[in-house]
């Protein structure tokens, strides 16, 4: 029997860095406006029609988690944080992002496949589809940070490198809770579908 894989690092770096936060409303921002937004577009799958309604049930819930959470938080992030308050959510926010982000690099997945992680791990940073799939989750974390007042200068160059920085002059989650994909990446999925019915028409032809 195959063991399950181990707990991701950075998801449990993550984990810590939260539980180990006295502050409640570092415990708030994470669990309602974070966590919550990762979670919404990690439902958005497509299946069976069951999956489907019971999928977009929680989603529907996520979303307004998210936008709790946003309202829970406006007034005191943007009128009543000191220099220093804002300098330490700045940190969490810089360090969960990262974190995050590595989450979806899927190093655990290609040791168990016994392939070159190091390979496997720059093609996940590189290939179009992982770049705008990574790019998505954070579709709603940036304009929602934007309105608590925690998109800082500091804050924007982080994301600009991660290159998540676009998403800022989208709706927030009490604007607007649904998650939507960038153009960019429904171009590419349609490429992809393309590309694959091309390939299957041709083996058929073939045989």
């Amino acid at each position: 029997m195959r063991l399950p894989l181990p707990e991701d690092p950075a998801r449990r770096a993550f984990a810590v860095a939260v539980v180990c936060s006295i502050l409640l409303h570092i415990l708030l921002l994470s669990s309602l406006v974070w966590v919550n937004d990762l979670a919404v577009p990690v439902y958005a799958k497509r299946g069976e029609p069951l999956i489907v309604d019971i999928t977009a049930r929680i989603m529907q819930d996520e979303a307004r988690h998210v936008a709790f959470g946003v309202l829970s938080l406006e007034d005191i992030y943007r009128n009543q944080l000191t220099s220093a308050e804002l300098r330490e959510r700045e940190d969490f926010i810089i360090e969960a992002t990262y974190l995050m982000r590595d989450r979806l690099l899927m190093e655990q997945v290609y040791e168990r496949m016994g392939w070159d992680v190091k390979v496997w791990v720059d093609w996940t940073l590189r290939t179009p589809f992982m770049l705008a799939f990574r790019q998505m989750l954070f579709s709603k974390i940036v304009p929602n940070l934007k309105r608590l007042g925690l998109l800082t200068p500091r804050v924007r160059k982080e994301f600009a490198n991660i290159g998540i920085l676009q998403f800022e002059h989208m709706k927030d989650s009490t604007e607007d809770p649904e998650i939507v994909a960038p153009v960019e990446f429904l171009q590419l999925l349609a490429e992809i579908r393309a590309g694959s019915a091309a390939g299957a028409k041709a083996r058929q032809e073939v045989g």
